[in-house]
């Protein structure tokens, strides 16, 4: 866990290592790259506390390369640090731990407790749709936002959004919104992957922070304002098509096999109750496949990025997807068509 915030190549060499602490009957391990911050602890039988600082990757190589039931036993000497395991015995080269930078201390503003598989449904249902690297910073990373009695993530990257809510009865911190940097979103998930019970997350103006059992995950905010995306997301729309979810899936990842990799894009074409989707490329090859809809809409055609409705698509549990729109020059609303209080995504059309 602590390993994956570290990076190989950095401006100070001590944020390639993890800094280690024997103290109180348990080994402590921390690393940071000064965005993210994880810290996490294991029992053991501490003989003598003290603290120095390894090569993460390195260290994390040599424990994976060891039987998985190997008692390790760390010791350090002449400014190295002695693994030993078995017959194995390993020499790494140490910085001092006096030379690790701590995130500095935050005052929380807010704290409440949430059950972690929520959280990690809410990012996991969301993060596709955060921008790379985009001049608008706040669009790369994922807005959380508490409201009382719900928890909301939204995320954007100017041609489409992602917003996915939970009520959760026991948050009453008031209205708060948060952006949490890519890496930081990325670090979340992993931390709670394993978790099934409850986490404690605690959230200051420029920090927000996960606390599960053994290990507690920081991150610093960015620092912007997320914009209304309730301008984006139309709360009704006049026409609405019904599909199932697994056949539009499917027929839209068979017709954009022709799409051209650099533009992507796939015309569909609503007439009744039948849907169109086409796509050709400039090397003369075509594709057209149609299906029918469970609910009827007038006649229209539109053009999209066939890579961003599937993955919408994909991220809709249900067995039936549902489609909205208010104006085709518009976004097009995607939901469950069976649980409209899931998660909504808008995608916005394309010129063909």
């Amino acid at each position: 866990m602590v390993a994956g915030v570290v990076e190989r190549r950095q401006t100070r060499p001590i944020l390639s290592n993890i800094l280690m602490r024997a103290e109180g009957g348990q080994l402590v391990l921390t690393g940071t790259d000064l965005e993210v911050e994880m810290v996490t602890w294991a029992a053991g039988d501490v003989a003598t506390e003290g603290a120095t600082t390894v090569p993460g990757r390195k260290f994390l190589d040599i424990i994976r390369s060891l039987p998985a039931q190997s008692m390790v036993e760390i010791q350090r000497e002449d400014g190295r640090l002695k693994v030993t395991a078995g017959r194995s015995r390993f020499l790494v080269s140490t910085m001092p731990a006096e030379d690790f930078p701590n995130i500095d201390e935050v005052a929380w503003e807010a704290e409440f407790s949430v059950d972690g598989p929520v959280v990690r449904k809410l990012i996991d249902k969301t993060q596709f749709c955060m921008a790379q690297q985009d001049v608008r910073y706040y669009l790369n990373g994922l807005m959380l936002e508490t409201m009382p009695g719900s928890l909301k993530a939204v995320t954007a990257d100017g041609h489409r959004l992602a917003l996915c809510e939970q009520r959760i009865e026991t948050i009453d911190i008031g209205e708060k919104q948060v952006i949490i940097p890519r890496k930081g979103v990325v670090e979340m998930l992993r931390v709670l992957a394993g978790t099934e019970g409850s986490v404690v997350v605690k959230l200051a103006s420029n920090h927000i922070r996960i606390e599960e059992k053994d290990l507690v995950f920081t991150s610093k905010l960015v620092d912007g304002r997320f914009p209304d995306y309730n301008r984006v997301v139309p709360a009704r729309v006049e026409s609405v098509a019904v599909v199932g979810r697994d056949v539009l899936k499917e027929m839209l990842s068979r017709v954009g096999v022709v799409s051209t990799e650099k533009y992507r894009g796939v015309r569909l074409k609503f007439n009744g109750n039948i849907l169109t989707a086409s796509a050709h490329n400039p090397e003369q090859d075509e594709a057209s496949e149609e299906l029918e809809l469970q609910k009827a809409v007038g006649e229209f055609e539109v053009g999209f990025n066939v890579g961003y409705l599937i993955d919408a698509v994909t991220a809709v549990d249900g067995k039936n997807i549902e489609l909205g729109w208010n104006d085709i020059g518009g976004g097009c609303r995607i939901r469950d068509a069976d649980d409209v209080g899931a998660a909504v995504y808008v995608v916005m059309p394309v010129r063909l």
